[in-house]
């Protein structure tokens, strides 16, 4: 029975980083496809506005809580999450294990040649990874079938979808439906990061749930997407009433 708490009615798991992991593992061995959802401030605040992101939220088999928002929000609830987990940290420990277990892995998203270089990253950190394919976020039909009969065709048990937040949830709802254990995680940026084209914010900020004001500072260009955060937390008070 999964422990879930609703933060302005999206479902959030009530985990923590190893029993996340664990719960993904587990997942390989279950049949269908099993998506798992970062949950932060902005996917909740979209997700009012577009029923089709909120019934895959309700529906992921994991979402864990990605961004400090959603653990102030439980805390405002009077409901406890034990730790953040973000992400990226969970991709990477994901690949990591991957690495141990063998399991087979599929890159998709980011701009060209990111997602190769994450991989490189990552193989230096982790050790080799059995790769099925990697792609860019740019593609046209064809390619699209090519990647999803590739995915299908390599065994793929893990599938990181950097397409950005609503495209990369809706993507895999829709054209991964029909695979069989496997794990799908829509990862935003994680590719920029784990290729290093893009800094995390130091360990203090980010244990002082401040990774929000950290990238406002490094990409002011994404100021317009803040702006879901104090929506956010006005919404969170209203609900409190």
């Amino acid at each position: 029975m999964r422990n879930q708490l609703s933060i302005l009615n999206v479902p959030v798991d009530v985990i923590t980083m190893n029993e996340a992991i664990q719960r993904v593992q587990d997942l390989y061995s279950e049949p269908g496809l099993h998506t798992v959802v970062t949950v932060n401030a902005e996917m909740v605040m979209r997700a009012r506005h577009d029923k089709e992101l909120h019934d895959i939220l309700k529906q992921a088999d994991l979402a864990v809580p990605d961004g400090a928002g959603v653990l102030w929000a439980a805390e405002q609830l009077g409901q406890h999450i034990p730790e953040r987990v973000a992400g990226c940290d969970l991709a990477v420990a994901l690949l990591q294990k991957a690495a141990q277990h063998k399991t087979p892995v599929y890159f998709l998203g980011a701009g060209p040649g990111v997602a190769e270089q994450a991989v490189k990253n990552m193989e230096a950190k982790v050790g080799p990874l059995e790769v099925v394919g990697i792609h860019s976020g740019f593609f046209d039909d064809q390619e699209e079938k090519n990647i999803i009969q590739a995915i299908e065709a390599g065994q793929t048990k893990l599938v990181l979808v950097a397409l950005g937040v609503p495209k990369q949830e809706k993507w895999i709802t829709e054209k991964l439906s029909h695979l069989d254990g496997v794990v799908a995680i829509g990862v935003g940026g994680s590719f920029d990061v784990m290729a290093g084209t893009v800094k995390r914010a130091p360990e203090w900020m980010q244990r002082n749930r401040l990774e929000w004001l950290y990238r406002l500072l490094n990409q002011p260009q994404r100021l317009g997407r803040m702006m879901a955060l104090p929506k956010f937390m006005w919404a969170v008070k209203q609900a409190k009433k």
